[in-house]
């Protein structure tokens, strides 16, 4: 059933980043005060998950969880969705014109999402082992 998730977690990726991004595009880049505080707060998010992911590289994620305690599966969660729509903050929302434009950015979006549920998948087995148990 998990891979059935996951072969899934594409496309619905694709079609939630379409909607999101031509959301932000359309809606949300209008008002100056929205749009520079949502950047600037996806920002923040993304620069969390870069060091969460440094901690996975350098120390793995069990060694992750005994440093933080048990904030750091809540924060990974956190961040696992929040990651994407921060992304697509970051891609369309940066003035004059967005670093690349809303239609643009649903692909890559939708491939962050992928890999965002790869990585929920190992952290979670990592941490909880295949069938859910704490190790």
């Amino acid at each position: 059933m998990e891979l059935v998730a996951i072969a899934l977690s594409l496309p619905l990726a694709f079609l939630a980043s379409l909607v999101y991004c031509y959301f932000l595009e359309r809606v949300v880049a209008r008002f100056g005060l929205l749009r520079q505080t949502m950047w600037i707060a996806s920002a923040v998010v993304l620069l969390v998950f870069g060091v969460e992911i440094f901690l996975l590289v350098t120390v793995g994620a069990v060694r992750s969880r005994a440093l933080i305690g048990p904030a750091f599966y809540i924060m990974h969660v956190v961040l696992f969705f929040l990651g994407t729509p921060a992304l697509a903050n970051l891609l369309v929302l940066k003035r004059p014109a967005g670093f690349v434009r809303w239609y643009w950015a649903v692909p890559i979006c939708a491939l962050f999402a992928f890999a965002l549920v790869l990585l929920q998948y190992g952290v979670s087995e990592a941490l909880y082992g295949v069938d859910g148990i704490d190790t």
